[in-house]
């Protein structure tokens, strides 16, 4: 901080000569709050309901504190707030990363649950792309051989086999267009795919 506030006042003073206008030390140097305050304003604005001003009071302590306990739980409540507000791709790295520095803490299976969920709820209508249902049952299906006694685990295999079944979906609806233009090998593969792939799904009837 030293350093940087003289380097400032060099440039400030110099500026002085050409007439500059006077530039506000603070802009450049960011103010640093202890740890646990940050953390509490964050879950005080979280309680709140002010989920962003929530979820940059994480990351400040996560930033401004990167190897204390509180960024640790920061990380994980980051990742919930950015869940909350729609933000999956933040909340995704947030917690992934999470689980990758933490794989043993108590909270990594919250944390790799949210990840699922985030893709969760990014999943389309069988009619477009499948990827975001494909990555929810690989999340979801992590989570439950990883974390087997989690509370989360019932959840996660309901969201798994509801992803399961669009991937299933996704493969009945470009069976029925190779199907419908007489193309009856490529809609067979299909269809034989859902049969061996997505058995147990509501598909398999109609694709047998």
């Amino acid at each position: 901080f030293s350093v940087v506030a003289v380097s400032l006042k060099k440039t400030l003073a110099a500026g002085c000569m050409s007439k500059e206008p006077d530039i506000d030390l603070a802009t450049y140097v960011e103010q640093t709050d202890p740890a646990d305050a940050l953390y509490n304003q964050g879950l005080a604005n979280l309680n709140a309901g002010n989920l962003k001003e929530a979820g940059r009071k994480f990351e400040a302590v996560d930033r401004q504190h990167p190897y204390s306990e509180f960024a640790r739980k920061s990380m994980v409540m980051a990742a919930f707030t950015n869940y909350r507000q729609g933000n999956y791709q933040d909340a995704i790295n947030a917690a992934s990363r999470y689980v990758q520095l933490y794989p043993s803490s108590e909270d990594a299976a919250y944390a790799q649950y949210i990840v699922g969920l985030s893709y969760f709820r990014q999943i389309r209508d069988v009619t477009q792309d499948q990827k975001e249902a494909r990555r929810t049952y690989e999340a979801m299906q992590e989570l439950i051989e990883r974390w087997p006694d989690s509370e989360y685990v019932e959840d996660a295999r309901t969201k798994r086999e509801f992803a399961r079944d669009q991937m299933a979906g996704k493969e009945m609806q470009v069976g029925r267009y190779y199907l419908e233009r007489r193309e009856y090998i490529a809609a067979a593969k299909r269809f034989r795919n859902v049969v061996e792939v997505y058995s147990n799904t509501r598909h398999v009837e109609e694709a047998l």
